[in-house]
């Protein structure tokens, strides 16, 4: 099975006859199917261009950090406890991708929303460790939620919502690819933007 990418271009062209959807009106029609290699590896996603939706990014508050911190040190026995010779430390897209599949396949036990917000922080941070991004709140009229961001070429991740949809959509190696397709959007969007 290959694993696919779900990658939303945010674009505010309208055209008089095709305006684009907003995110939770898309359908299948909506994506086009797309590849490519990154650090040697074929990377398989979807893309998409939605209405430019309003959204807010804030700092972390007080609560946000303890809740994050709690679930780093949960995501560290859970890492621990599947796999003894590894931590939090050892973090990788890979390693949680492999926690993932240990959790679709019922070998992991705890809640759903323990599982996500774990691992979901895990990758978060991974992301920010590895492509220096940070992490931010961001608001939009569909709620609140944990994000990572690269501000200057407005690249954001959702990372425990990435895991969620990993587990309900039983996705392989899921995470390994939003990482990569990461390392080329942030390419392809610095280029962009230093053309500019």
């Amino acid at each position: 099975m290959r694993p696919f990418l779900y990658i939303f271009a945010i674009s505010a062209l309208i055209s008089c006859s095709n305006h684009p959807k907003k995110y939770k009106d898309l359908t299948d029609k909506d994506f086009q199917h797309e590849s490519a290699s990154v650090n040697g590896q074929k990377v398989f996603y979807k893309t998409a261009t939605t209405e430019n939706e309003s959204q807010k990014f804030s700092e972390l508050n007080k609560d946000d950090i303890e809740f994050m911190n709690n679930c780093r040190s949960y995501a560290d026995s859970l890492i621990r406890l599947n796999f003894p010779d590894k931590s939090i430390k050892d973090n990788s897209a890979e390693l949680l991708d492999l926690m993932i599949s240990r959790y679709n396949a019922n070998k992991i036990k705890c809640s759903q929303n323990a599982f996500v917000n774990s691992v979901g922080v895990a990758f978060g941070d991974y992301l920010v460790n590895k492509l220096n991004m940070q992490w931010t709140i961001v608001e939009d009229k569909y709620g609140r939620d944990y994000g990572t961001t690269i501000k200057e070429i407005t690249l954001t991740n959702f990372p425990l919502n990435s895991v969620l949809k990993a587990i309900e959509q039983k996705r392989d190696s899921s995470l390994l690819s939003i990482y990569l397709i990461n390392i080329k959007s942030i390419t392809d969007l610095t280029s962009e933007r230093n053309k500019n």
